[in-house]
């Protein structure tokens, strides 16, 4: 079973996915773990911290590209799938969109209301708040929660994909790497047109 050229996501959104998706993974891991790191001394945690943001920044910036690459750019119909199971993977992406932008979001905020400068990759940014711990507590409980319903989301995201590709469906080729199967059927094409006649 193939997939028409119409069935598959543009290379820019594959690409987007892809990194969106590593970053995710690694800045959640990175998020948890840099939670061990003893306050004493400050140079370390402080340093993991400023890596965290930092990426987290820059995490936002891909999820506005890629929001605004998909409004620009349709993406290709799911295959036929029974309604509560169509309604479940709009919701879930809906919810994977969402937090793409909450996390980061509460996580700037959060260091915007600390008091402490935010540097990204190193540059200072503009300080725009000030020392505010209620609104930093809470943006730490908005980060915290966003974090277990992406995990959650990107759980059954995964489970999903795998589910579809055991039954065969190829969903997992829609956001796969590669020429177009139109494009093969193309390149094949033009080169049985060109091969010599046999002597």
């Amino acid at each position: 079973m193939t997939l028409p050229g119409t069935s598959r996501y543009t290379a820019t959104a594959v690409v987007l996915h892809w990194v969106i998706a590593a970053l995710l993974i690694a800045e959640f891991a990175h998020g948890w773990w840099m939670q061990e790191i003893p306050k004493v001394p400050t140079g370390v945690r402080a340093s993991a911290f400023n890596v965290h943001k930092s990426v987290g920044l820059l995490l936002l910036a891909l999820a506005l590209i890629r929001l605004g690459w998909r409004i620009a750019h349709r993406p290709p119909a799911l295959p036929p799938l029974p309604r509560w199971q169509a309604l479940a993977a709009q919701t879930n992406h809906a919810l994977l969109y969402a937090t793409m932008f909450v996390l980061p979001l509460s996580g700037y905020l959060g260091s915007v209301f600390s008091g402490y400068p935010i540097l990204w990759f190193g540059w200072k940014l503009p300080s725009w708040g000030h020392a505010d711990t209620a609104i930093k507590d809470l943006m730490s409980v908005v980060h915290l929660s966003s974090s277990w319903i992406l995990l959650v989301c990107l759980t059954l995201h995964v489970l999903g994909t795998v589910k579809h590709t055991i039954a065969g469906d190829r969903v997992m080729a829609r956001m796969g790497f590669g020429r177009r199967p139109s494009q093969r059927v193309d390149a094949w094409t033009t080169r049985l047109s060109t091969r010599p006649p046999p002597s």
